[in-house]
């Protein structure tokens, strides 16, 4: 009884926060809200309650890895609601979506973010391509969506490796379950995706693909909900970290990717250079053992 009460009161105390947004529904929103939110989004389309949950934290701030275990090293709330980065936005929004209640929603955050579903640090995902991505594909709501033509990016990840001291100090932290191996991906271009945008199928992950960098274990920079808009174009909605527009936000697609090209891809800057998009379609999950899917 003592355990159960204290997940709920885990879950509840970011919602009381209460997030001061002029105009944003979540500064009023309080826990018999949020239930009958999730009882009445869960018998929706897919798509339908991923739009619901990701509108409700438009214009958000970004903030810097803003969720943790809640102890020691990162105690920061296994929950947050105020303030994402492009990580916990994604997880949160497919938390709420794939839920009917606050159990469920917990469950499926400590899935998405920790080996085997267990909240501890060392068991934390890190970097995508060899962690987060084949986890959450073995969730059951990922699957890789293709265009054509498309291209392969690889670079090999030793955690004894040399890397920045952030990310070394990590690998370190996760101990035998660090991240090892040939980190690949599988991407297309931004001519192909200016092209073929608005034939993406949707709801679907894209995640931004970069060239790889010494010292950065990482082949993925960022990620964000790809949907229809009502005119049938595609959006991106995103936390993002952009100076001038650190907040969450949709854009068009097509204009979010010219943004890329202009702000990372011109010639003689000092950015790391974008390769492309590698895309995910989201499926409707299985259930979780002990729960019922939506």
């Amino acid at each position: 009884m003592i355990a159960w009460l204290v997940t709920i009161l885990e879950f509840l105390a970011p919602w009381n926060r209460a997030c001061p947004r002029p105009g944003q529904p979540l500064a009023v929103l309080d826990p018999a809200t949020l239930t009958a939110d999730l009882a009445r989004q869960a018998p929706g389309p897919l798509e339908d309650r991923i739009r619901y949950w990701s509108g409700l934290f438009l214009d958000a701030p970004y903030a810097i890895d803003p969720m943790g275990e809640g102890e020691p090293p990162d105690t920061d709330p296994p929950i947050e609601v105020c303030a994402f980065d492009c990580e916990t936005y994604v997880e949160l929004v497919l938390a709420l979506a794939f839920s009917r209640s606050y159990p469920e929603v917990l469950d499926w955050l400590d899935r998405m973010r920790h080996l085997d579903g267990r909240r501890n640090i060392s068991s934390r995902f890190y970097t995508m391509a060899l962690h987060w991505i084949p986890g959450n594909e073995k969730l059951g709501y990922l699957r890789q969506e293709l265009l054509r033509p498309s291209s392969v990016v690889r670079r090999p990840v030793n955690p004894r490796g040399r890397w920045y001291p952030s990310h070394r100090a990590r690998f370190d932290l996760l101990g035998p379950n660090a991240p090892s191996g040939t980190a690949e991906v599988r991407y297309h271009n931004l001519d192909t995706l200016l092209l073929q945008r608005d034939r993406i199928p949707t709801p679907a992950l894209a995640f931004v693909v970069g060239a790889p960098m010494p010292g950065n274990p990482f082949l993925i920079m960022h990620m964000g909900f790809i949907l229809q808009g009502p005119d049938g174009r595609r959006i991106f909605r995103h936390a993002s970290r952009t100076v001038g527009r650190q907040r969450v936000e949709e854009r068009e697609l097509g204009d979010y990717l010219r943004s890329l090209r202009r702000f990372f891809n011109e010639p003689n800057s000092p950015r790391r250079t974008v390769l492309g998009l590698s895309l995910y379609r989201i499926h409707d999950p299985p259930a979780p053992s002990g729960g019922a899917a939506p």
